[in-house]
């Protein structure tokens, strides 16, 4: 759900790299800190990260907590053999995959304990955005963990220095339409899908930074 993968073997190779995995994940333990989301979702249990990515984000949420197991749901992108052999090695039966679309999740209804979108609905339209929010719920239990991660930017500077760092640090195309919602947007659509607020964390300068001028992110803690 993050686009595909290009085909450059430039970017193939970089993706499996030891500087590019250590690089990323520094990144994903500043997100999963800063954000909140870390400390927010159950320490016990089968978690989901739908539009997971090469999985970064996942490891950093499962090293918190050694009850936790993990899906990393996503339609293209998936760990390439060196990370997916240190994954193996260091969390044995934690994580596991699901090829899939976030609109139509091969999930049982209430079949997880918490679920988060990191950075993942500001590159789908707002049908789909909804739909996903829509799946997102019916799959997590009742009195689960929703998270949503996103970039808000708050006017037109901020969403033209938004989209640039997305475009250096997700090989975007540049054709690739974003679907930016400034902060106090989100909750509206959060609560379409039965998914209720409880707190908010704005945070910004998340590692490696993309741009001179920080980018606005917030983190939506939710309950089911």
């Amino acid at each position: 759900m993050r686009g595909t993968v290009p085909p450059d073997p430039l970017v193939s190779a970089t993706l499996g790299a030891r500087w590019f995995d250590a690089m990323m994940r520094r990144r994903a333990r500043e997100i999963a800190a800063r954000s909140g989301l870390a400390a927010a979702l159950p320490r016990e249990g089968l978690l989901l990260d739908i539009g997971a990515g090469l999985g970064h984000l996942a490891e950093a949420v499962l090293a918190e907590a050694p009850g936790r197991r993990c899906l990393g749901l996503d339609p293209r992108w998936s760990p390439p053999a060196p990370l997916a052999a240190r994954l193996r090695a260091q969390m044995p039966g934690r994580l596991g995959w699901i090829r899939g679309d976030g609109m139509a999740i091969p999930l049982a209804e209430g079949a997880v304990d918490g679920v988060w979108i990191a950075f993942v609905l500001h590159h789908l339209p707002p049908d789909t955005q909804r739909a996903v929010l829509a799946e997102a719920r019916r799959v997590l239990r009742a009195g689960g963990v929703f998270a949503l991660l996103e970039d808000t930017p708050r006017d037109g500077a901020e969403r033209a220095r938004t989209e640039r760092a997305d475009r250096r640090l997700n090989f975007e195309p540049a054709d690739l339409p974003h679907h930016y919602r400034a902060p106090g947007e989100w909750p509206a659509l959060l609560a379409a899908a039965g998914l209720s607020e409880r707190r908010r964390v704005s945070f910004r300068r998340i590692f490696p930074p993309a741009s001179l001028r920080p980018v606005q992110h917030t983190g939506y803690i939710c309950a089911g």
